[in-house]
């Protein structure tokens, strides 16, 4: 927001006018909603940000400088390759400024020094995490976006009404943003080296950012900042107009006020169910114990795979069956716990013979290594995960007993290996749960699943 800030007051703006810019840009349903987010766009925008900053503070643009824009706008690359975007925008905003001076060889150096900057994080990056054998990762960071980009939005269906979304619900915001913009350009001979190297970069990354095939809504957080610097440049055409400016000033206020209404009853959305779901299974999992859900929803615990299970990969898995990531994944490195979506409904019938006799729910949208057990019944534990198990009842605490296990009556703790073993609880008192050793008193929770606790993320 500082940078923003900054942006403007280097555009010439004075402290009240740059001040209100940035309201503005906070009052966007999509920044207002997305931007504290720990996801990539966020930190990308950040860089971006940056790099503008930089060379509209340059009092002459020098290579230096360029550089160091150039540096940014790798690291932006760097948090994500959408990046690619602001880095085309700063580009052309760079090397079209020069040309419509017709500077045609101060815009080629201009360009040379940039993606010079730009290749500096990126060979680090490289060799960072690559080692003396940087080229996959290199390869990794090239085409590993291009197969996303190539695929396209295809498989997710009806994305661009998140534009008509974002567009309805700031429609006020959006006419100052584009209204500056458009009458800047049609006086872009007439600015200085600053407003004009701004307003393309603004216009390339509006346009790109609005025309991409995949516009979630986090996605326009990264045009965002840089159309609010154009906020203000219709209300200073109509400054001759008085009655036409008191209108307009009247509606931004209006549509400011109207914003953080809406947006704050928005974001007062009941998530206690997913939050509560989230700190139950980290509790019911040491640091060096294994989940899965397919969308990384413990960041503290590790996941034996980066696999993200959105639309996309959901289809594939169904397509590849027992050749799938999710199945290799359950198969080979199976998780102690499992954290229960829609998204692990879709993908049931290809990893069900995985899960059906290996893990056991212990509450609402949670399986963990086990089987549910009663006095005297057999049943087929296939052991996911080597190691030491025990007896427990339905609230989660240990329990004594005995339990045959392939025709020996053993004692818990027990030493399983994985696969399958025939198990009986030898046990009058009542149901058992035999899983992995650990504490869980307290932290189970009857119910059934909740099919609906993750779905309307984007509403």
């Amino acid at each position: 927001m500082a940078m923003v800030y900054a942006c403007a007051r280097a555009l010439g703006e004075d402290r009240n006018r740059a001040l209100i810019i940035v309201l503005i840009l906070l009052c966007f349903s999509n920044f207002m909603e997305r931007i504290f987010r720990t996801i990539a766009e966020p930190l990308a925008v950040f860089f971006a940000v940056a790099a503008l900053l930089v060379v509209l503070r340059a009092r002459e643009l020098k290579g230096w400088q360029l550089v160091a824009a150039g540096v940014l706008s790798g690291l932006a690359f760097l948090a994500t390759q959408k990046s690619i975007y602001f880095n085309l925008a700063l580009g052309l905003g760079l090397v079209a400024d020069a040309a419509l001076m017709r500077r045609y060889t101060a815009g080629v150096v201009r360009g040379a020094w940039l993606v010079s900057g730009w290749t500096i994080p990126i060979i680090a990056y490289c060799f960072i995490f690559g080692g003396a054998d940087p080229i996959p990762i290199a390869r990794n960071l090239i085409f590993g976006p291009i197969e996303i980009a190539g695929r396209g939005g295809g498989d997710y269906g009806g994305l661009r009404r998140y534009v008509l979304q974002t567009l309805a619900r700031n429609y006020v915001l959006y006419v100052l943003c584009f209204a500056g913009m458009a009458l800047s350009l049609t006086q872009i001979m007439k600015l200085d080296e600053r407003r004009r190297i701004a307003l393309i970069f603004s216009v390339v990354i509006t346009v790109l950012v609005f025309a991409h095939d995949q516009p979630w809504p986090y996605v326009f957080i990264m045009a965002l900042p840089f159309m609010s610097l154009w906020s203000l440049t219709m209300l200073d055409g109509l400054a001759t107009r008085v009655l036409y400016l008191r209108i307009a000033w009247a509606a931004l206020a209006a549509a400011i006020a109207m914003s953080f209404v809406v947006n704050l009853l928005y974001l007062r959305i009941d998530n206690a169910a997913q939050l509560e779901l989230v700190a139950r299974a980290e509790s019911l999992l040491a640091s060096d114990e294994r989940y899965f859900d397919g969308i990384g929803m413990l960041p503290n615990r590790m996941e034996p795979t980066t696999l993200w299970l959105d639309k996309h990969y959901v289809l594939k898995t169904l397509r590849e069956s027992g050749r799938s990531e999710a199945y290799s994944v359950l198969s080979k490195s199976p998780p102690k716990l499992i954290l229960w979506s829609y998204r692990m409904d879709y993908i049931y019938p290809v990893v069900a013979p995985l899960i059906l006799n290996g893990y056991v729910r212990i509450a609402p949208n949670l399986r963990i290594a086990g089987v549910r057990l009663q006095p005297g019944e057999r049943k087929i534990f296939d052991v996911p995960i080597a190691g030491s198990y025990a007896l427990y009842n339905k609230d989660g605490t240990q329990l004594s007993g005995q339990v045959d296990v392939d025709g020996k009556v053993l004692a818990p703790p027990l030493q399983l290996s994985p696969g399958p073993k025939t198990v009986t609880l030898h046990d009058p008192a009542g149901e058992a749960l035999l899983l992995p050793t650990g504490f869980y008193a307290g932290r189970f929770k009857p119910g059934s699943d909740n099919d609906l606790l993750f779905e309307g993320v984007y509403d």
